[in-house]
C-alpha cells in the first residue's frame, strides 16, 4: 500500500471529506439492494466517519472495517464501538474467511494499492456468492488532473474504467448496469460476485 502524503492524509480526514462520505454511503445502501441484517465490510475504513455512517443508516448484523495504516485504525477505535471488527490489515491478503460478507464498501481506497487487482480478487474472496462490491475510484484521468495534480500518485496503481471493469470480471465480479459517479469520483458502481 502507497504512504499517503502529508497533503493527501489531511484532505481524507478534513470535514469536507466527511461530508462527502455520508453521500457515498448513502449511494452504496441504494445501489447495493441488500436483505436486512446483512454482514459488511468497510474497506480502508481511515478514521471509521464511513464505518459509523453504516452502522447509523444500514445496521448491519456484522460490521468489520480494516485500513492500512495503524494510526488510522486507532482513531476508528475511538470512534467506534465493540459492534465493529476493527483490524490493521492489507488490502490484498485481508485476514476474513472466504465467503464472509453480503457486501464489501470501498471508497478511494484502490488507487492507493501497487496491485490492485489482487485486492479485488481479495473482494471477490470475501464476498458470498451473489454479494455485493460497492466501489467509488478515480480513473487516471481524474488524478492527472483537477485538485488530485498536487497529490503523487504512484502509476501501477492509477487505472482507466476499462481496466477496471477487466479486473472485475477477472475476479468473477459482474458489474451491475452501468458505471455511476460521485463528487470525487468518477469510476463508482456495484458488481455482484458470481
Amino acid at each position: 500500500m502507497a504512504e499517503m502524503s502529508a497533503v493527501e492524509r489531511w484532505l481524507v480526514n478534513s470535514l469536507f471529506r466527511a461530508w462527502l462520505q455520508r453521500r457515498e454511503v448513502r449511494a452504496f445502501i441504494r445501489w447495493a439492494e441488500l436483505s436486512p441484517d446483512p454482514s459488511v465490510l468497510d474497506m480502508g475504513c481511515g478514521r471509521g466517519v464511513s464505518s459509523k455512517l453504516i452502522l447509523e443508516q444500514l445496521r448491519p448484523k456484522r460490521l468489520a472495517a480494516f485500513d492500512f495504516d495503524p494510526s488510522m485504525v486507532e482513531l476508528a477505535r475511538r470512534r467506534l464501538d465493540d459492534r465493529v471488527d476493527l483490524r490493521v490489515a492489507d488490502a490484498t491478503k485481508m485476514p476474513y474467511e472466504d465467503d464472509s460478507f453480503d457486501a464489501v464498501f470501498e471508497s478511494g481506497v484502490a488507487h492507493h494499492v501497487p496491485d490492485w487487482q489482487a485486492a479485488i480478487r481479495e473482494v471477490a474472496r470475501v464476498l458470498k456468492p451473489g454479494g455485493r462490491f460497492c466501489f467509488a475510484e478515480p480513473s487516471i484521468g481524474r488524478l492527472r488532473g483537477g485538485m488530485y495534480r498536487i497529490l503523487p500518485h504512484a502509476v501501477e496503481s492509477m487505472f482507466e474504467v476499462d481496466e477496471w471493469r477487466a479486473a472485475l470480471a477477472d475476479a468473477g465480479l459482474t458489474l451491475d448496469g452501468t458505471m455511476q459517479r460521485l463528487p470525487l469520483w468518477d469510476i463508482c458502481g456495484v458488481a455482484t460476485k458470481r
